[in-house]
């Protein structure tokens, strides 16, 4: 008998190569490699992208809407005028100050007979065609015309959401609201129309966030600004001021419909199946109503008028609606 051990057989090349991850049965979606079929599809995707024809769009780098992004899809009038393509409440800026329009190959940028001018890149111009990174500057208003293919247009897209929205509830922010409130009036101002203001605060949120912690208040707060975007619907614009405070505004509306549709939002959060983790919530809302002109004369004071009148809503007993 030999004293030799027998040899262990030598695997196979196959047998010590490993599948790739994608193959591995079991393994986790976040280890996985994404299977191109061949690599063309995607490059001819980004390439179409980054070939699409690029869009102009107007920024507003310095003045009242510092910020605002204002995307053209054809011939656009600048000014005070709430009826403008875009609108800049600057006091310097003519009521149809300049106008952008599209000629075909080039945009061109017309003076409108303005009082203070228009400049364009430091020099005063009447007209002239504008290129990607121009600086335009209307009374104290400083702008940028950008050329933006689909890509650079779908990162602006999520970067003005991320400004405007909240993520909490998906009304504006306040610092936009604010904004589109004061061109609201200005323009009911001139068209000789009513805007109401809401100003609401929920009932019962500290006591939800005492009782089963600060998420089960912030799920209620959510769902609540949801339910006010809803039933605003086209009517108006909504936003969430911070904490479980909101506001709403309704262009051509006088107070008495106002208090109208604040009753539609108390009565759908009274509805509401608040519910979080099989625990029922049961908050409650405040609204206060005043309207422009009738009760102020001015964005600022016509929110006064309506905090006024939701601390009445406070002081009567709360979850109701006061004028």
């Amino acid at each position: 008998m030999s004293d030799e051990h027998p040899r262990a057989e030598k695997p196979s090349d196959a047998s010590q190569a490993k599948p790739p991850a994608v193959d591995r049965p079991g393994a986790p979606g976040s280890l996985r490699t994404l299977q191109l079929d061949d690599g063309l599809r995607m490059r001819d995707e980004l390439h179409s992208a980054l070939l699409d024809a690029r869009r102009p769009a107007i920024v507003v780098m310095s003045g009242n809407e510092v910020g605002t992004r204002k995307r053209l899809t054809g011939n656009a009038t600048l000014g005070r005028d709430p009826s403008n393509e875009v609108v800049l409440s600057d006091a310097g800026i003519s009521w149809r100050h300049a106008r952008i329009e599209d000629r075909g190959d080039t945009w061109t940028l017309v003076d409108l007979g303005s009082t203070n001018g228009t400049v364009v890149n430091g020099a005063r111009r009447v007209e002239t065609t504008l290129a990607h990174g121009d600086k335009v500057v209307l009374g104290r208003t400083v702008l940028r015309f950008e050329l933006m293919d689909r890509l650079e247009q779908a990162y602006d897209e999520q970067i003005q959401r991320l400004l405007n929205v909240d993520d909490l509830s998906g009304l504006y922010v306040r610092r936009r609201f604010d904004q589109e409130l004061s061109l609201m009036v200005e323009a009911a101002r001139n068209g000789g129309r009513p805007v109401a203001l809401l100003v609401m605060d929920m009932d019962g949120i500290k006591a939800i966030n005492d009782r089963h912690g600060h998420l089960f208040g912030a799920y209620t707060i959510g769902e609540t600004g949801k339910l006010i975007g809803r039933v605003l619907g086209e009517r108006g614009i909504g936003s969430r001021f911070g904490g479980d405070e909101f506001c709403g505004a309704l262009p051509g509306t006088d107070t008495a419909t106002g208090v109208l549709v604040a009753e539609e939002i108390r009565a759908a959060v009274a509805a509401y199946p608040y519910a979080r983790e099989g625990i029922a919530l049961k908050p409650g809302i405040s609204i206060g109503v005043a309207s422009f002109p009738a009760d102020a004369n001015t964005a600022e004071s016509l929110f006064q008028r309506a905090d006024e009148a939701l601390y009445r809503a406070k002081q009567g007993g709360k979850n109701r609606v006061c004028r």
